[in-house]
């Protein structure tokens, strides 16, 4: 029993002395914390490109189509408005609200639509299982996915 004691005694010092000399940097406050190097390059901070979404051409029955400009300003309103408001949990490096953009300019409005849907039911947790490996980015962790991947190998 004595040695059990003494055993006791000695990991008591042991744990009061690494605490105290080890601690030789001064703690730093918050505000020094966020604005070191460190923090900030493992900070995730995902920025959302706005735009409206008009299209590039140089006819004017398409450039200024009312159907257009009504998805336009849809999306538009929900990136300006509803998604900072939402938490940004989502799987892709592209988010879905942009890559809806490129998929509705690249498609057109009725593929584009579907195809929008797809990405939607595939942002989730559940489907994280299903991504293989090499579409990961090193840097964010998060699936990168190109819109190629709706092209028809019809021609």
């Amino acid at each position: 029993m004595p040695n059990f004691a003494i055993k006791i005694v000695f990991l008591f010092f042991v744990m009061i002395f690494t605490n105290t000399f080890s601690a030789a940097a001064p703690p730093r406050s918050d505000f020094e914390m966020l604005q070191s190097k460190e923090v900030n390059e493992n900070a995730h901070i995902h920025s959302h490109d706005i735009r409206f979404m008009r299209s590039r051409s140089e006819n004017v029955l398409i450039r200024y189509n009312p159907v257009s400009l009504v998805f336009g300003g849809l999306m538009y309103t929900y990136q300006r408005i509803i998604s900072p408001q939402l938490p940004s949990e989502c799987l892709y490096v592209h988010n879905c609200s942009n890559y809806s953009k490129d998929l509705f300019f690249e498609y057109g409005l009725l593929k584009g639509l579907f195809t929008t849907s797809d990405r939607l039911l595939r942002c989730n947790r559940l489907s994280a299982l299903d991504i293989h490996p090499l579409m990961i980015d090193q840097n964010s962790g998060k699936v990168m996915e190109s819109i190629d991947i709706y092209k028809s190998d019809e021609r």
